[in-house]
């Protein structure tokens, strides 16, 4: 291209070109030639199509699309592997197009100064700006350079901030112009550099352009059109660019990329989310429009003349009945819907709607709002409470299946494909990495540059080149050692180019001999650095360098029989380093002087930059030039500076040489420092340490290459010794005197004591205690004990540390980080004590609180869950960043669209005055955002609608789907990603082995005194008594000697017993005799059960004295081997008919009569008992009355509610009901007794628990006899009994499988419950500390607060006679901390909480004022972050954490075994047998009929009948709350003429289908609607509007059609997703019915508890009203219902706290109707905590598991669908069920089915090759095909070991198996040989007659007695058909399919009427041979 020679030369090997007008021309040309191949290409085909050519050899294979690089993508860095190839010229320049995909496109590419790559369009921009513009070019420079991106997003930032700041309007204006100013130049600069939009890469092309242009139109709109309003607000969005850029920081990229990930994911969620709400919100239309309009109108005498005058009363809002809140009293006219107080009456829709009128149902779109808000649960209590006091109760049923279906399972679900979208992120962001990695650490490999440069020469070339290279590098390497460090020289490498080496060599004369210096010598052990290379490196030179380098990479630097040996690393102080000898390192220094790393592609600088980037480190004062090195280079200055500074430069490579071989050093001296360097060890004498250092080196050059990377002018650049190092080396590494080592040693021994470890986690615990104490109004005198004591255990800690500091030293001391942060608290606390007096600093106080993680150090779980914190950290930050920009991005979008209307509508209109919760600065838009993403937002809503209008909704619900469900559930993902690290346990379980828990070192010491003194007491007593007796002897913890109780020991199978003798010593003496007692007793482990008496039975009869036991069983109990792992053996369990002994074996050894007693009469009567009890206790009908008394027992407990005492028979049946259980459970609990023996009884938890309920009830009996104890207690305990349901719980399967789990997960639900509360108890004493006594305030009469100018603080409140009340819920202590922060952590309460703090005064006794405080919105905020996103959360990771453990426990052996592939074809295997062919319906004989059948099933009839349903659907979405007429008129039309198209399908189906219509049940339900629908219609017409009082009309039940939906879903391939969904849902039924039946049972229990403790609690009150309360047990139930979710538990904690307005006093039959704080509070948490945070939580677990493995399964294997279309499609061929179909049908049968499993024809090799079984009469069996189709589809060939699980199915009629597809193919291939040959025969010899035709001579028509004559003769056949080697038959099928595609026409026709393929083969075929 017009360059010289030599730059040719030059750019030979770059892959970086400069984009020329001749590469320009060189594309089109490349596209020319393609396209003028490509019309060749199709002319071609359609030649071939025309004439069938019989003789193509191979069809034209289409070559694989190039696909373009994904590490050469635009916005990526050059790959290193480039990164040598790139110059600083090339910085900013248009280069071709280095990736080969875009090699004929028009586009080139630019690489920025931080070698990003930028791709842009080689066509004229604009239609002007062609690539070589010199204005293109200059955009193009502008647009590359990092600053410019720097300086948008600063420019980005900067408009945000301003925006969060309310300006004056002309600040505003200005500012909008300046901002639009730099964004429209920002734009030109891009639309100039890339064009606009037409071509690939212009502007337009990129969305986060679209943004950017989108912002800039609207600001030029709204500037020059006044009318649109302030659109600014859209300009927020650019902050989404924040987003793009953050895609560089490797952590904050997973989670970006997760989210983004997550966000198109949530289509299909979106979609069935959408429907089932809209399903939710037609149920919620049709049953609830306009019935919240009902008010309570107050009574009057008033007569009234007319109608019109009686409905301006009761439309006058001051005639009905207000509550507090301002909403007016909801009441209902049915039975058990809300009453009205005695003055007033219940009207039906009269008034607005409740909140504003927003909360209904009068028609669609509030409908969906309200579905919406119950499925976010966002205050729907107060929807459910509006709905049930209107409705009455049995309405709670919408509530549930909204609840359970909308809220537990699809908003779970949304968290289960963010954390798979986390999870997958995670996965592929840490394979990019290591495959980056993987990269970096092969650089140069072949293949990669190959595909770069495009004149590379040919491979032989470059492989002489290589071979060249090393020969002579084996001649360098044959010199000895010794002279090479001088004499060897390259040839390649000219004397002034010489390469200076790094050594390892050691100094002498340096001042700390343990440490070895790098020195540059020609060392043989050595790293070359690259050519000084001037003007004149030469192409040669390049190539040999490049391949040089490529060769050293190539070499492992250790050996590989280095490697195998485990040797130490550098940095291991305590490794013992294999000795020289022993690793035979031959000829090591040849390979590593192949280390050129970098010897290639130096820059193309002049030559004062063009020095190598190699310039080695240097010893301090160690360098002398060698003759060959250049003098006037750099290099040489470099050196001599060094020189200079040797002693203020610390070592570069350091390396504590004292741990490396002594005699290393004695060979290398360099007190001469000649130019004769000393001798380098030889290579016997190597040491693998250095080989290690050297390792380490390398790395370093590598490291540091990149970095510098040609633009520097050394890589081994002198690093400076790190400040720490260096005042570790001036502070702490001092001799010190021996008397201060002794102090030392002393101090040490005893504050590293276990004891002081207990000693100070006592401290720390008294010292929380201490802490935690303060509290509200307290007496001086216990504030200063406090102080105290907190004094005094801070001068504990800070003398520990400091003792710890003297023992350790400080070094040593500070590098454990545990005393690092003792030491900082230690430093707080003193702080602390000095700044007492300064105002505000009390804080720090906090600080101290931070010493309740020293807990950690002993206290496993919380060291577990602090370092599941500790690592999600980094990851907590990046999301906590995400979380900042969402929050930030729609609080200034609130801020921007919404503050100028309130102000308008609040203040100016209404004159309310602005609500707390608003847009109108910065801070309040942030709190009602950070609000919605806790998932408050209708609150917020309704008063943004006031002010603004509908369009709030959006925005809102926007907020919400964004921020709670995407980015908040990406917190939780996070967390379960951190719990499902399997290394959790590894990791705690290394660190228990590092170092043993001080702590429990301290308990075992006192164990183990305790254990000391027993023995010597009994010792001392057994002496006393008599002289030689057994002793018990302490059982070794370890499990190798089994002991017994009096003292045997079995030890390596000996039995022997410990005798005392006088002198005290203990002797073993083995025992006379062995009976088979005794080994059983000491073989049975304490929980297994004795051996049934049936086995001595039998033992009795065969040996009169079963009591010996055989030499062989005693010889296999010494062979017991007690290390290593056990082994697992499978054991078939049977259970015993027979109940245990009466006599445990001990007793009957010791106690000889026992035998006796069981031999007489009596004793074999009684155990005969026994075992007939034995066997009533396990019969079927015994349990099943147990389970009907407990019921029924429980219905009683139900019915002893408010009304009891109204109702005396009731209580007397309940009364002598309640005596009949006690006796029946009594008995049950005897003859249990009677039937296992007490042994076994009380060793079972669940028969303890029938014990303890029997034993209340037995109490209850004796008291109420003889009339002792007083009434409370007695209630108490009858409440107790409400635990008997529970005993249900062990008799039924499901639910004892729900429960058993949530017994395992109990203790580390217990622990994080644990330390949850440590963690909370941080902010409650901060709480205290900010809060307490603050929350009073002075009210008047009605409760409102006073202004604080009207009442300043406490003494005038009471100087007017106003009240100053405390807030029930307030931080006064610790305690009442707690539970406003659970308020809190649950958001039900919180905004008063919040409010309270907010306003409280700074000083105790002041009037609070609004907003005051500002600041304490921090601490919510961060309590919030940590105390509910993060700990409550860690309660699902836990539980998700346990199931999977169990799950793997369950996982079965079998699969333990198999392969994944195996495993795949397994579950399919397990699926496929549960599916068989259906019979299908037979046609109809009468010709019609037969029509319509046809019509009636095909697919088209049911989408058809689909749109119809959605038609209807549509419009019943029509309908609102008072229609006119006309509109009503009409939709009364279109309904009847739905009902008729209904009808009419229903007549043609049961025409069409006769009587298997009703086998379907979609057709039953169908035929229900329609019935009902007609009668509806009858009846509306005869009785007028009289079927409006149905409960159910018959418009709802067409809503459940919609359901059918699921049909259709089936046949619209692209709902792959949705079905994915719909099936994780049917998988997860079972578990969650199982859940949900437990989540009834915890509900039964409280609600029985509930009312007998709260049942006469005033109402109304607080949350509780007179529909939702404690007085019976269905409203209980209720209540309960809605606090499992947490909704409004903080009205009902209110209500059943109140003790002001009620009624204590209890005489002349009155009830206490006070409620009672800490039994509400205890019920209230416990139930909260068991249903809320546990039973709830397994709803997700389970969710997440089989969403999981559904999407598993839809991904990898095949789901129960595929197997379900497969049969449908079965029908088809098999009408009648038969289970076999004609082996000619099986190819269109195949080409038939669906996907997957699918095989389009041509399909006749392919099923061949599947070797599908052939039955007689040429049948193939249904299971074979599907098994042949599964395995082709998972790609299984070797199932060898999966079990074949055996199916007999009845209706299988049985064939034999007489070929297969394979096998016949085999015989078919031989008949055409044997036929050709004989041919071929006869054409030589002639006079043959002629053979029967081919067809005739394989197709025997009567198969069966072909069968039966030949039958030795076929089996011949076969087995000498199978015997062909498979080779062979491959090759032959290789040819078959090359030759004959008219064969495959024929067969896939199915002209002939078998299944024989003509096969044309050669007669010289190499089977024949």
């Amino acid at each position: 291209m017009g360059s010289t020679m030599g730059d040719e030369d030059d750019n030979e090997f770059t892959p970086f070109q400069p984009f020329t007008r001749d590469s320009l021309f060189l594309i089109e040309r490349r596209i020319a030639e393609e396209k003028t191949k490509e019309e060749e290409l199709t002319k071609l085909a359609a030649e071939d199509a025309n004439h069938d050519s019989d003789d193509d050899d191979e069809p034209a294979h289409a070559e694989e699309p190039l696909k373009p690089n994904c590490k050469l993508e635009a916005g990526k860095k050059i790959p290193p592997t480039l990164e040598d190839y790139f110059l600083p010229e090339h910085i900013g320049k248009p280069l071709e197009d280095i990736d080969e995909y875009y090699l004929n496109k028009k586009s080139f590419c630019v690489i920025g100064k931080d070698k990003t790559i930028f791709r842009f369009s080689a066509t004229d921009g604009f239609f002007l700006l062609s690539p070589f513009n010199p204005l293109r070019r200059f955009a193009l420079y502008i647009l590359v350079h990092p600053w410019f991106s720097i300086l948008v997003m600063l420019t980005i930032l900067a408009n945000c901030v301003f925006m969060t700041i309310n300006h004056t309007k002309e600040v505003s204006t200005m500012a909008e112009y300046v901002f639009t100013a730099i964004y429209t130049v920002e734009s030109l600069v891009k639309m100039t550099a890339r064009g606009f939009v037409l071509q690939p890469f212009t502007y337009l092309r990129d969305p986060w352009n679209w943004l950017d242009f989108g912002v800039i139109a609207i600001a030029y709109m709204t500037m020059f059109i006044e009318e649109l309003g302030n659109l600014s607000a859209l300009r927020t969005f650019r902050v989404l660019r924040a987003l793009k850029t953050v895609a560089v920081v490797p952590g904050l990229k997973t989670i970006v990329g997760a989210l983004l990930e997550a966000v198109i994911r949530l289509r299909d969620v979106g979609i069935l989310t959408s429907f089932v709400l809209s399903i939710f919100a037609l149920v919620g239309m049709q049953l609830y429009s306009g019935r919240l309009r009902n008010k309570c109108v107050l009574n009057t005498d008033y007569n009234f003349t007319s109608d019109e005058e009686w409905l301006n009363y009761t439309m006058t809002p001051d005639n009905w009945l207000k509550l507090d809140s301002g909403e007016y009293l909801m009441c209902g006219n049915s039975s058990t819907a809300g009453i009205c107080p005695g003055n007033f009456t219940c009207h039906e829709k009269i008034g607005d709607n409740p909140n504003f009128g927003f909360t209904s149902f009068d028609n669609f779109g509030w409908a969906l709002l309200c579905a919406f808000r119950l499925m976010t649960q966002d205050f729907w209590e107060n929807l459910y409470m509006l709905i049930l006091r209107a409705e009455g109760l049995p309405h709670s049923i919408y509530f549930i299946l909204v609840i359970l279906l909308g809220s537990f399972y699809l908003i779970n679900l949304i968290l289960a494909i963010v954390a798979m979208s986390y999870d997958e992120q995670q996965k592929s962001d840490k394979a990019d990495e290591e495959a980056l990695q993987a990269e970096k650490d092969n650089l140069s490999n072949d293949d990669s540059l190959s595909s770069f440069s495009t004149s590379e020469p040919s491979e032989t070339k470059i492989d002489n080149l290589v071979e060249e290279l090393e020969e002579i590098v084996d001649e360098l390497a044959a010199k000895s050692p010794s002279n090479a460090s001088n004499a060897s020289e390259p040839p390649f490498s000219p004397v002034e180019d010489s390469v200076d080496r790094i050594s390892l060599q050691s100094e002498k004369h340096f001042e700390d001999q343990n440490l070895l210096r790098v020195a540059t010598n020609k060392a043989s052990f050595s790293l070359p650095g690259s050519p000084y290379s001037k003007r004149r490196k030469s192409r040669l030179s390049l190539k040999i360098a490049k391949s040089l380098r490529q060769h050293a990479e190539r070499q492992p630097l250790v050996p590989v029989h280095l490697e195998a040996l485990n040797l130490p690393y550098a940095d291991d102080s305590n490794a013992v380093t294999p000795s020289s000898d022993d690793i035979k390192l031959c000829n090591l220094p040849s390979k590593f002087s192949m280390l050129a790393r970098r010897a290639s592609m130096r820059r193309a600088f002049d030559d004062s930059s063009r020095r190598s980037s190699y310039a080695s480190v240097t010893s301090r004062g160690s360098h002398r030039h060698s003759p060959h090195s250049p003098d006037k280079d750099k290099l040489s200055m470099l050196m001599g500076a060094f020189e200079r500074n040797k002693h203020h430069l610390s070592p570069g490579v350091c390396l504590d040489k004292s741990k490396l071989d002594e005699n290393d050093d004695s060979d290398c001296e360099l007190s001469k420092r000649s130019k004769a360097s000393c001798r380098t060890p030889s290579a016997s004498q190597v040491d693998p340490k250095d080989v290690m250092v050297l390792r380490e080196l390398i790395d370093h050059v590598e490291v540091a290459s990149r970095r510098k990377s040609g633009f520097s002018g050394s890589i081994f650049s002198i690093e400076k010794e790190p400040l720490k190092d260096k005042v570790e080396r001036l502070l702490c590494s001092w001799e010190v005197p021996r008397w201060f080592a002794k102090i030392q040693e002393w101090v040490g021994f005893i504050i590293l004591d276990a004891f002081v470890d207990l000693f100070i986690t006592l401290c720390i615990l008294a010292n929380t205690a201490f802490m935690a104490a303060d509290q509200h109004g307290m007496s001086p005198e216990m504030g200063r004990t406090l102080e105290m004591g907190n004094q005094v255990c801070s001068y504990i800690f800070a003398a520990e540390a400091f003792l710890k500091i003297v023992a350790l030293g400080l070094m040593k001391y500070l590098k454990d980080g545990w005393n690092c942060f003792d030491f900082f608290i230690v430093t707080l606390s003193f702080l602390e004590m000095l700044l007492e007096g300064v105002k505000g600093l009390s804080v720090l106080r906090t600080f101290r609180l931070l010493r309740v993680f020293k807990l950690a150090k002993s206290w496993q779980t919380l060291n577990m869950l602090i370092s599941i914190v500790a690592r999600t950290l980094g990851a907590l930050g990046n999301l906590t960043f995400v979380l900042g920009i969402v929050i930030f991005i729609f609080a200034v979008m609130g801020q921007q669209l919404f503050s100028q209307n309130y102000d308008k509508y609040y203040i100016v209109e209404t004159q309310e005055g602005l609500p707390r919760w608003c847009f109108k600065d910065f801070l309040h838009s942030f709190m009602i955002v950070f609000r919605v993403l806790c998932g408050e937002w209708i609150d917020s809503m309704w008063y943004c609608i006031r002010a603004n209008g509908n369009v709030c909704i959006p925005f809102f619900l926007l907020t919400y789907v964004i921020g709670n469900l995407v980015v908040l559930n990406l917190f939780l993902a996070l967390l379960i990603s951190s719990f499902g690290t399997e290394n959790l346990a590894s990791d705690s379980g290394e660190e228990e082995a590092g170092s043993p828990n001080k702590l429990a070192e301290a308990f075992n010491r006192f164990s183990r005194f305790g254990n000391w003194v027993k023995v010597h007491l009994i010792v001392l007593v057994k002496r006393t008594k008599e002289g030689k007796r057994a002793l018990p002897v302490n059982v070794d913890t370890n499990g190798k000697n089994g002991t017994m109780l009096d003292g045997t020991v079995i030890g390596n199978g000996n039995v022997c017993e410990m005798t005392l003798d006088e002198n005290g010593h203990v002797t073993p003496t083995t025992k006379p005799e062995l009976n088979g007692d005794t080994v059983d007793a000491m073989l049975s482990e304490p929980s297994t059960r004795t051996p049934s008496r049936a086995s001595d039975r039998k033992s009795l009869a065969s040996d009169s004295d079963a009591s010996s036991v055989s030499d062989a069983e005693t010889q296999s109990l010494k062979k017991v081997e007690l290390d290593g792992d056990p082994e697992i053996n499978e054991v078939d369990v049977e259970f015993a008919e027979y109940p245990d002994d009466c006599f445990c074996s001990v007793f009957k050894r010791k106690i000889k009569c026992c035998r006796t007693v069981e031999e007489t009469t009596i004793g074999k009567f009684w155990w005969e008992w026994r075992c007939k009890a034995y066997r009533l206790t396990q019969h079927k009908y015994f349990e099943t009355f147990i389970i009907t008394m407990i019921l029924t027992s429980s219905l009683a407990l139900a019915l002893e509610d408010i009304y009891l005492s109204e109702r005396p028979t009731l209580s007397l049946i309940l009364e002598y009901m309640d005596k009949v259980f006690t006796v029946v459970f009594l008995l049950e609990m005897f003859l249990k007794w009677f039937a296992f023996g007490w042994k076994f009884y009380f060793t079972d938890a669940w028969c303890w628990l029938d014990f303890v309920i029997v034993a209340i009830s037995i109490i209850m009996v004796i008291a109420k006899v003889f009339n002792i104890g007083d009434a409370e207690s007695l209630k108490a305990m009858r409440t107790l009994r409400a635990f008997r349901p529970l005993r249900a719980v062990s008799r039924w399967e499901g639910m004892r499988v729900v429960v058993n789990a949530l017994i395992k997960a109990i203790p580390s639900i217990f622990n994080v419950l644990v330390v949850c509360i440590v963690f909370w108890l941080i902010f409650c004493i901060v709480g205290v500390q900010f809060f307490s006594g603050k929350f009073f305030k002075c009210v008047d009469e009605e409760g409102t607060r006073l202004n604080a100018s009207i009442v300043p603080n406490m003494s005038e409140c009471f100087a007017q006679n106003y009240t100053w009340v405390n807030s029930k819920i307030n931080f006064d202590n610790v305690l009442n901390a707690y539970l406003a922060l659970f308020q809190v952590a649950t958001y039900k309460g919180w905004i008063e909480i919040i409010k309270d703090a907010v306003d409280s005064p700074v000083k105790k006794g002041d009037q609070p004022q609004d907003e005051q405080s500002l600041v304490y919105y921090l601490y919510f905020v961060l309590f919030i972050i940590f105390g509910s996103f993060f700990t409550l959360n860690l309660f699902i990771g836990v539980i998700i954490d346990n199931f999977n453990k169990q799950k793997k426990k369950a996982g079965g052996s079998l699969e333990m075994f198999m392969t994944e592939d195996q495993k795949k074809y397994y579950k399919a295997m397990k699926r496929m047998q549960a599916r068989s062919p259906i019979k299908a319906i037979p046609r109809p004989n009468w010709f019609p009929a037969n029509y319509l059948f046809d019509l009636t099933t095909s697919q088209k009839f049911d989408i058809l009948i689909m749109i119809v349903i959605m038609l209807n659907m549509v419009t019943m979405t029509m309908e609102h709350y008072d229609q006119t007429a006309t509109f009503t008129d009409t939709l009364y039309w279109i309904n009847f003429s739905f009902i008729v198209i209904f009808t009419g399908e229903c007549v043609m189906k049961l025409l069409a289908l006769r009587q298997y219509y009703f086998k379907i049940p979609w057709n039953v339900f169908d035929f229900v609607v329609v019935v009902l629908s007609i009668l509806a219609e009858t009846a509306s017409l005869a009785l007028g509007g009289y079927l409006e009082e149905f409960l159910v009309s018959p418009t709802l039940l067409r809503v459940v059609r919609v359901f059918r939906v699921g049909r259709v879903l089936r046949l619209v391939k692209s709902a792959k997703g949705i079905r994915t969904l719909l099936f994780s849902l049917a998988v997860s039924l079972p578990a969650l019915f199982n859940i949900g039946l437990l989540l009834f049972l915890v509900l039964f229990i409280y609600a029985v508890f509930g009312m007998n403790f709260f049942k006469d609690v005033h109402v109304p009150y607080g949350g509780l009203d007179d529909v939702f309360n404690f007085q019976t047990f269905f409203k209980s139930i209720i209540t309960l219902f809605q606090m499992c979710t947490s909704a409004g538990w903080d009205g009902v904690l209110n209500g059943l706290m109140n003790t002001e307005d009620c009624n204590t006093d209890t005489s002349g039959g009155k009830k206490n109707t006070c409620g009672s704080y800490p039994l509400a509070v205890l019920y209230l948490i416990t139930y909260l905590v068991i249903s809320f945070l546990v039973v709830v939580n397994m709803y997700i677990a389970v969710i997440l598991e089989n969403f999981s493995q559904a999407t598993e399964d839809v991904q990898q294997g095949l789901t129960p669908e595929d197997f379900d279309m497969y049969y449908e499609k079965w029908e088809k061929y098999d009408p009648d069920a038969t289970q076999y179909i004609p082996l000619e049908k099986l190819s269109d049968f195949v080409d038939y089915l669906d996907e997957p499993l699918q095989l389009p024809k041509p399909n006749y090799f392919l099923l061949v090759k599947l070797d599908i079984p052939i039955y007689e009469g040429d049948l193939c069996f249904c299971r074979d095909i599907l098994d042949a189709l599964t395995k082709n589809f998972l790609g299984t060939s070797d199932t060898g070991d999966i079990p074949a699980e055996e199916t007999h199915d009845k209706k299988k009629i049985e064939y034999d198996v007489i070929s297969s597809t394979l096998l016949r193919q085999k015989e078919h291939y031989a008949a055409r040989i044997i036929q050709k040959a004989y041919r071929n025969y006869r054409a030589a010899h002639g006079g043959f007659p002629d053979p029967p035709p081919y067809e005739v001579a394989i197709d025997i028509p009567d198969t069966n007695t072909e069968n039966n004559v030949n039958n030795d003769r076929q089996g011949n056949e076969v087995i000498e058909m199978q015997d062909i080697s498979s080779k062979d038959s491959k090759e032959s099928e290789e040819k078959e399919k090359e030759k004959d595609k008219d064969s495959n026409e024929n067969f896939d026709r199915g002209d002939t009427d078998h299944t024989i393929v003509e096969v044309d083969l050669k007669p010289d075929s190499d089977v024949v041979a």
